[in-house]
């Protein structure tokens, strides 16, 4: 057994911070940048490696979505983010900050794959993007509205499954393919479960 002291604090106190949790730590901050920026590097030198036939606007745009998406996938596990996430929205956080809170609206937000099926694929992948999209809301409800203590399986195995899907079912767009078994990874565990937030 572990002789660590665990530490287990929901309470948190400053500016609200949607992105890392409130209170993140530099070393929680660091992580998240370190994973986003690394993972965004790859996929941006895959395409263009690979050379596809992406404008510069695209590179723009798909240096965007992995920031958000592979550093989400980090900072949504955060402790902080945990904590923030998934405690009562205090009096401060108002407007986008606690609309942000709701985890249905946080998901429904993630408009991810509908913009990369319009705009990456050659011939407008609309099944795509929206057949990825409502799997990815129907998903965060169905882990939402199981028991606490099931989310967190329930949640791997439409993870595992979405994977699967990802690379022998659905065709992924050309430069996409980490796309969907990150944004599961961090809107369906990563968001929606609720975990015990650490304290150093």
């Amino acid at each position: 057994m572990n002789s660590q002291l665990i530490n287990i604090d929901w309470n948190y106190s400053g500016k609200p911070d949607g992105f890392f949790g409130t209170g993140a730590t530099r070393t929680e901050q660091a992580i998240v940048w370190v994973g986003g920026v690394t993972g965004t590097c790859i996929v941006i030198w895959h395409a263009w490696t690979q050379f596809l036939p992406w404008a510069w606007w695209q590179y723009i745009i798909a240096v965007l979505l992995a920031l958000d998406v592979l550093g989400g996938v980090a900072a949504n596990s955060l402790n902080s983010c945990k904590r923030y996430y998934h405690s009562p929205i205090k009096p401060e956080e108002t407007g986008f900050t606690g609309l942000a809170k709701n985890h249905f609206v946080f998901t429904l937000l993630h408009v991810h794959p509908i913009l990369i099926g319009l705009l990456f694929s050659l011939n407008l992948q609309y099944g795509y993007g929206i057949l990825w999209y409502l799997a990815l809301v129907l998903s965060s409800l169905l882990v939402l509205g199981i028991p606490l203590y099931l989310q967190r399986a329930t949640a791997m195995g439409i993870i595992m499954t979405a994977i699967l899907a990802n690379f022998y079912l659905i065709q992924p767009v050309p430069g996409f393919e980490w796309l969907i078994p990150a944004l599961f990874l961090k809107i369906v565990y990563g968001h929606i479960v609720r975990e015990e937030p650490y304290r150093p």
